[in-house]
Order: structure tokens, then sequence, then C-alpha cells
């Protein structure tokens, strides 16, 4: 009986884990997509935690193009979030990283729901949010970045200039 259970969990768990693996279908009108990764530097040292979006110059897209760097400064591109990689085509590259600074909340919260919602409040106006890229690279209009994606694996590596730390607007 334990083992007709070991193998009813195991057929479950085949089951699930092969119905994962099957990927999301393409919307219609996806473009067929080619592999792009992006390595971001930011005063020689990787810049990890950075949003890096294409923004097409051939034609409008009615796809998003982007990909967040990991600690070693690179970044996969996706179209729409899900699919891996870029349409072909001239691209302006921006980057940004921001990071919201909240300050500690209490240890002991209020019982009271309108002294909850005061230090709510509190805690949400005296949050900071820092950008960490010079805003040059941040705007499409401002930014000197660009890349050619085409059938070839595209990569590209750009340094965003000295470290950098300013409230954002």
């Amino acid at each position: 009986m334990i083992l007709g259970l070991f193998c009813t969990a195991g057929l479950l768990l085949i089951v699930s884990v092969s119905g994962c693996s099957q990927g999301r279908v393409p919307p219609p009108g996806l473009p067929r997509l080619y592999q792009c990764i992006i390595t971001v530097t930011q005063g020689g040292e990787p810049l990890a935690g950075a949003m890096i979006i294409l923004h097409s110059q051939d034609t409008p897209l009615n796809w998003t193009v982007n990909g967040k760097t990991d600690e070693k400064g690179e970044a996969i591109i996706f179209t729409d979030g899900y699919f891996r990689g870029a349409p072909a085509g001239e691209y302006k590259v921006t980057v940004d990283k921001l990071e919201s600074v909240t300050p500690p909340t209490p240890d002991v919260l209020p019982t009271n729901p309108l002294e909850l919602e005061r230090l709510y409040n509190r805690l949400e106006a005296e949050t900071k949010e820092y950008r960490y890229v010079e805003p040059t690279y941040v705007r499409v209009d401002s930014t000197p970045l660009s890349i050619t994606v085409d059938a070839r694996r595209t990569t590209a590596s750009f340094d965003v200039g000295k470290p950098y730390r300013e409230l954002a607007q």
C-alpha cells in the first residue's frame, strides 16, 4: 500500500513537471526572436540589478524587449517578458537601476487601525528611491548606447560611467 502511494506520488510529479516544461504559446504576430545578451558595467565593475530596455529604431514594436542584469552584469533579453530573444533590428539601449530605501518598521505595530494607517502613510512618505545610473543612460532620447540584433547570437558590453547615486525624481 505504501509502495502504491509512492508510485502514485511519483507519477503525479512526473506529469506535473512535464506539464511545466511546455512553453507558453507565442501570441499571433510575435516576430522571430534571436538570442541577445547584454553585459553592463559601471566604472569597470559589473552592475547587478539594472533594467535593460531595447527601444526599436526601425519600426514600432508591439512588444517589450528587456532584461535585468545578474551579479555578473549580464542580462538575457526577453520579448514580451517571457520569450527569450529579441526581434532583428536596430535598437537604442537604456539602462536604469532604482532602489527604494524604507525606514525601519517598529517591532510592535499599533493595534488601532487608524494609528496603523498613519504609520504606513508615514513610512511611505519617508521612503526614498535612489537611481544608480546617470540619467543620460536612462532616457531613450539621450542614451548613447545602441545595438543591432540579427540572426547571429548578439552580445554587447556597455559601461555606464562612474558610480552614481541620486534621489530619483
